[in-house]
């Protein structure tokens, strides 16, 4: 089942790149429907799996990144019990 917000229109995929309509969007990118069916579907020993997680890496980053913009996460807490 796609996931498609109106008015976004064409998008690139973060996994193969191509040009898409319809997938899902985490961390506001897409995953185009057939490489959401091909990571879903791919066994954690085959040499393609760390070529998925590889690609998904980037989501983390880019979420790290949009949250800093916005001046969230940008201390770790830690700083508040040292002396």
């Amino acid at each position: 089942m796609a996931v498609h917000e109106q008015g976004r229109g064409e998008e690139r995929c973060l996994i193969c790149g191509k040009t898409q309509v319809e997938g899902i969007h985490i961390c506001d990118q897409l995953i185009c429907d057939s490489c959401q069916k091909k990571i879903v579907e791919t066994d954690v020993m085959d040499w393609k799996y760390r070529f998925y997680m590889n690609k998904l890496a980037k989501l983390k980053i880019s979420q790290s990144v949009s949250m800093k913009a916005i001046g969230i996460g940008s201390g770790s807490g830690r700083e508040a019990g040292k002396s």
